[in-house]
């Protein structure tokens, strides 16, 4: 945990407006990933249960949905954490970028979800839902709607 929240930490610094350490400890996306990283960390654990109440806190709070079940690499940015959806199974490659209102996950229950490959960059509400898989170093334009394709064809919406 603490080398992905390292990992998350080198990413944010190494953007172009980064303004310091303080600055940003007081972004949301921050509180959101360091939720993340803590929490996910505790699972399977006794500490997991009481932890989940800051779980929900950080979803009340920052408005964004991003649960310890689903599995997220090293070095996760969020720009604007403000109404992200990610659902609880969906696998995030290393170095992913997110943006305001997105949202990843299925269509229906039992429905597949999303697997998100390294250095993905998912511009704002973007929506990516089923079984899809995202490669690596693709991004996935603002407002696109990814639905599962067929396997000859690249996503809708989506750019290398």
């Amino acid at each position: 945990m603490l080398d992905d929240f390292r990992a998350d930490v080198r990413r944010y610094k190494s953007m172009p407006g980064y303004r310091g350490m303080l600055w940003w400890m007081l972004d949301q996306s921050f509180w959101v990933i360091l939720c993340y990283r803590l929490i996910a960390t505790a699972r399977g654990t006794p500490l997991h249960a009481p932890l989940r109440v800051f779980e929900k806190l950080a979803e009340f709070v920052h408005k964004c949905y991003l649960p310890t079940t689903a599995t997220i690499g090293p070095g996760l940015v969020i720009y604007h954490a403000f109404g992200v959806i990610v659902n609880g199974k969906t696998t995030i490659g290393a170095n992913c970028t997110l943006y305001a209102r997105v949202c990843i996950g299925n269509r229906w229950p039992g429905d597949g979800t999303p697997v998100i490959g390294n250095n993905v960059t998912i511009g704002t509400g973007a929506c990516i839902f089923g079984p899809v898989v995202i490669p690596d170093n693709f991004v996935v334009k603002a407002n696109a709607v990814i639905t599962p394709s067929s396997p000859t064809t690249p996503p809708a919406g989506a750019s290398s």
